[in-house]
């Protein structure tokens, strides 16, 4: 039932972020018709490694999947009309511009003149306040939000959370919103409306644990040392770290390295600590494969042909 949730929604993703994309996919997940446009060069998911043994980018297999993906040049007053038909016989549309920007193609939520039409902005800082036309990415909202300021070991520089994890925390904030504006539009037809999602707001939010503890403690501070379960710390083919914080997240790590005795031990078992050392260097042996997935996906789509009329 989950999986077709959202099987009568047209989703049109005009998002150039990760976090876009994001949060697109989750709706595509659950039944969503999404069409992802991407720029006459692709999305830039597509540049981004590691790849597959085909070539294609293991990430952008991620974020893309079940959508269909047309081309469109914003900059093309032909392919920007065909977008605002596609937006305005859409559900929901999920932006990444700046105010500016959807000002300028005029793919903005009032130029479209859609009002039953949902609009999700994920963007790094909103699309109100001074800082909505400044650009952002991970590492800018890290550093804005506190996040770098308790990362990494307290002898070296500040460093961002590992990965896309200010995109992946944003994306899923809107998407959440997205279903909450569908299920106010549910109740009261014909009602759609602008949904903005900050990728710093999100992430403040998720440092305040962190922030109340330096208040109380009078102190934010970093680790001193590093080890396989805060790390990453090197290995034979470059850096590894498990992520064992929870339960199931250890013995989900012991199935994927085959580790069968030590899975069966709790994570919260003190007899775990002193295995870990032991541990790290049969990881080491163990993390010697550099992609195997077998994932392929397809740049290109039929042409979409929406129509607000749906009878």
């Amino acid at each position: 039932m989950a999986a077709n949730a959202l099987s009568d929604i047209r989703v049109l993703d005009l998002s150039r972020s990760i976090s876009g994309a994001w949060c697109s996919r989750l709706m595509a997940d659950f039944g969503a018709d999404v069409v992802m446009v991407e720029p006459p060069a692709g999305h830039r998911s597509r540049s981004i490694g590691a790849r597959a043994d085909e070539g294609t980018s293991v990430l952008a297999q991620h974020l893309l999947a079940n959508k269909r993906s047309i081309a469109a040049d914003i900059n093309n007053a032909a392919d920007v009309e065909d977008l605002a038909g596609l937006a305005r016989a859409a559900d929901v549309v999920v932006s990444s511009a700046s105010p500016t920007e959807l000002e300028h193609t005029g793919l903005a939520y009032n130029l479209l003149g859609e009002p039953s039409l949902i609009m999700l902005h994920v963007t790094p800082h909103g699309v109100t306040g001074s800082r909505s036309n400044v650009p952002g990415n991970d590492l800018s909202v890290a550093a804005l939000s506190g996040w770098a300021s308790i990362n990494g070991q307290a002898d070296r520089e500040p460093l961002k959370p590992s990965g896309w994890q200010a995109s992946y925390f944003a994306g899923t904030a809107a998407f959440a919103a997205g279903l909450a504006a569908l299920h106010h539009r549910d109740r009261y037809p014909g009602e759609g409306q602008e949904v903005d999602v900050a990728e710093l707001d999100v992430m403040v939010a998720a440092f305040a644990p962190a922030l109340l503890r330096g208040q109380y403690q009078d102190v934010l501070r970093r680790r001193a040392e590093t080890d396989m379960t805060n790390g990453p710390v090197p290995v034979a083919d470059g850096h590894f770290s498990l992520t064992i914080s929870r339960a199931h997240f250890w013995r989900d790590a012991m199935n994927l390295l085959d580790f069968p005795t030590l899975r069966r031990t709790r994570a919260g078992n003190p007899a775990r600590t002193g295995r870990l050392t032991a541990m790290s260097t049969l990881v080491a042996c163990k993390s010697g494969c550099s992609n195997g997935t077998g994932w392929t996906c397809s740049p290109s789509s039929p042409p979409v042909a929406w129509s607000r009329d749906r009878s």
